[in-house]
């Protein structure tokens, strides 16, 4: 659910972005177009190929949602490469 609601305030940010740039303040639109593309560039891409996404899913998915996207991911790649012996069990 907490995943869901942050998309919809990722969408809600972009749509104020282009109501802003629509009335001559482009640079909220810019921010988000360069940050999630540096977004894509540096972790998106790697973590969509690693989990098995689609290149074209992966650059639209990262470019609209950003870390909301691909930080969910990287926390389940990291879970299933756990195993029993990555737990300390204290005597």
């Amino acid at each position: 659910m907490k995943q869901w609601i942050n998309y919809f305030l990722n969408i809600i940010l972009w749509i104020i972005s282009v109501i802003l740039w629509v009335t001559g303040f482009p640079y909220l639109c810019w921010f988000l177009l360069g940050l999630h593309f540096v977004e894509l560039v540096v972790v998106g891409w790697r973590t969509g190929r690693t989990f098995g996404v689609p290149p074209l899913v992966s650059v639209i998915m990262c470019m609209i949602y950003g870390y909301n996207w691909w930080l969910p991911l990287r926390k389940k790649i990291k879970e299933d490469t756990l195993t029993d012996v990555d737990f300390y069990e204290g005597v």
